[in-house]
């Protein structure tokens, strides 16, 4: 067959586009595409093997012995095989697991995110597969969890390539769908538009060329998420009425939205998440509750929607005659820092109203004293890293307090270090100007900041039940514990790079919280000043092979090899 990529894909395309022509060639096409994935090398070479393990793909989706010879492919991709060969290939990988639910498939897409050229692809295959697990979850707890996750993943995508329209629209999709299952609705209509506009970009962008006939459905369930959410704007400020004046024709819109996995067809979590909110609003109003009533008694209101009509009605029934009394913590979030403490909405409904008003006052003064004290540079950081963090699912409560306390000092030790006058700390800031300083350096100094601004902290040098020798820092909050993963590179250390040491800094997480952090001390030659403080710290996440668990870890690095002002270019 030809060895030029485009003729290869248009010849393979035209002899599958053909039943008849297909089934005959069989046999002998396949051991073609068979033997052009396996003999793949760099150049040409990468592409026309992407393209022969897209035919085998479309060949596996009609054919079992196909779809066996296929996952046999998949198996055998190496994190070290030709990048653009591989970011085809995680893409093929990722829509057969929708169509085949291989659970292997998914620790290829883990195992792949070590190739750099490869791995924001397989991050964004990982979110999808992230994604439909929490649209197909059973209850509120793994849903939202879920959708964490999902959306940690599409943001992974997002820091190293802004471009990526289709991981923004996902990122948009997740926040309104909890915005309002949430009732946290400020800006939904500008998160809607802005949706509309990802769609409408998106759309153009896939204008160019032809999309391959096995990605076709993955564009058609963005058109459905349009058509649901876009509901969403008019329901929220239907729930929030007494009345309505057009009932029928509103109540189909609620209805669409309460039954929303028939507009998107994948799972039924969108059930789960919006049924409280719709339900607890016809419990709220009794005007609504009428409006369900008088239409149920129409006998000819048919509506394709009346059996999902009749199930609300059993369902708020129900729970009215369950309802627990609660206070809602107020729609400006009055109660967030006290919500965000106990992170239980009934055990915090039943504190009286002024003695919760009075115990958030505290908690805020708490808080306020702690970042006055910090340079707004540092404060600036310290937000940034927990806006990131905020689809962790471990990051709340006590745990939240106690990640946000330490991530606050590794902030303010780079700050410090960055603007120090190093010949003031002439033993313990010597490494700082070493070519040939090692990490236990950074590890010694970063111990003594530590233990010298959180005196009621363990912290230790090594992590217990691990390998001596590594240079490590153990942080033990008696009821957390959390690991400081310590490295050294030579040359800049950027985004792709850090990503480098990603899997044995989350190694730590097997047990306890998912939250980590990533030290790297930096040894370049810079002509000018060193990185800027917002340069040197950010937000990461991670799936380890053989995991489904995302992992988070806050990533900082310690500019070393630094020069006097008088010695910079």
């Amino acid at each position: 067959m030809a060895d030029r990529p485009t003729v290869f894909r248009d010849a393979t395309e035209a002899l599958l586009s053909h039943p008849d022509f297909r089934a005959l060639s069989r046999g002998h096409l396949v051991k073609v595409l068979i033997d052009r994935v396996s003999g793949r090398r760099n150049g040409n070479d990468a592409l026309i093997a992407a393209y022969a393990l897209e035919a085998m793909f479309r060949l596996g989706l009609e054919d079992r012995r196909a779809r066996l010879e296929t996952l046999l492919l998949f198996e055998d991709l190496d994190a070290e095989d030709n990048g653009l060969f591989l970011q085809h290939a995680v893409r093929i990988v990722g829509v057969a697991y929708h169509h085949w639910g291989e659970p292997d498939l998914r620790e290829i897409l883990i195992r792949l995110q070590a190739n750099g050229e490869a791995a924001d692809e397989a991050a964004f295959e990982l979110a999808m597969i992230a994604f439909a697990d929490a649209l197909n979850a059973d209850d509120m707890a793994h849903v939202e969890s879920m959708m964490r996750d999902a959306r940690a993943l599409f943001q992974s995508v997002l820091r190293y390539d802004r471009e990526r329209l289709d991981a923004a629209l996902h990122v948009a999709v997740i926040d309104i769908v909890s915005s309002f299952a949430g009732d946290d609705v400020d800006g939904l209509a500008d998160r809607i538009e802005e949706l509309g506009r990802l769609l409408a970009e998106r759309h153009d962008q896939l204008g160019i060329g032809v999309m391959p006939s096995w990605l076709a459905p993955r564009m058609g369930r963005e058109i459905e998420w349009w058509a649901l959410l876009r509901l969403l704007r008019s329901v929220d400020s239907d729930l929030r009425r007494e009345s309505w004046l057009d009932a029928g024709r509103i109540m189909e819109q609620v209805l669409a939205v309460y039954d929303a996995e028939r507009t998107v067809s994948i799972g039924g979590a969108l059930h789960t998440l919006f049924a409280p909110r719709i339900e607890a609003a016809f419990i709220r109003s009794q005007g609504l509750a009428a409006h369900l009533q008088d239409l149920l008694e129409i006998e000819d209101w048919t509506p394709e929607e009346r059996p999902v009509a009749e199930a609300l009605q059993e369902q708020i029934t129900k729970r009215a005659k369950d309802k627990f009394p609660s206070r809602i913590d107020g729609e400006d979030g009055a109660l967030s820092e006290l919500g965000a403490l106990l992170q239980d909405p009934a055990l915090l409904s039943q504190i009286p109203e002024q003695m919760a008003r009075k115990l958030e006052g505290m908690l805020a003064d708490k808080i306020r004293g702690k970042r006055r004290r910090l340079r707004r540079d540092v404060q600036r950081v310290c937000h940034s890293i927990s806006a990131g963090l905020i689809d962790a699912a471990d990051y709340g409560g006590e745990v939240r307090t106690a990640f946000d306390e330490l991530v606050q000092q590794v902030v303010a030790f780079c700050d410090d270090r960055q603007n120090a006058d190093l010949s003031q700390m002439p033993e313990r800031g010597a490494y700082l100007r070493k070519a040939d300083a090692i990490e236990n350096d950074l590890q010694q100094d970063l111990r003594e900041w530590l233990r010298g601004n959180m005196p009621g902290v363990g912290i230790f040098p090594e992590v217990p039940g691990m390998a001596a020798g590594r240079s490590d820092l153990y942080i033990d909050f008696s009821d957390t514990q959390f690991v400081i993963e310590l490295k050294r590179h030579h040359g800049v250390v950027s985004q792709d790079v850090a990503r480098r040491y990603r899997a044995q800094a989350v190694a730590y997480q097997a047990t306890g919280p998912k939250l980590g952090l990533l030290g790297i001390l930096e040894l370049a030659d810079r002509p000018g000043p060193p990185p800027s403080l917002v340069e040197c710290i950010w937000s990461d996440s991670h799936v380890p092979e053989g995991s489904t668990l995302m992992r988070h870890l806050v990533v900082f690095k310690v500019p070393g090899m630094l020069k006097p002002p008088s010695k910079m270019t």
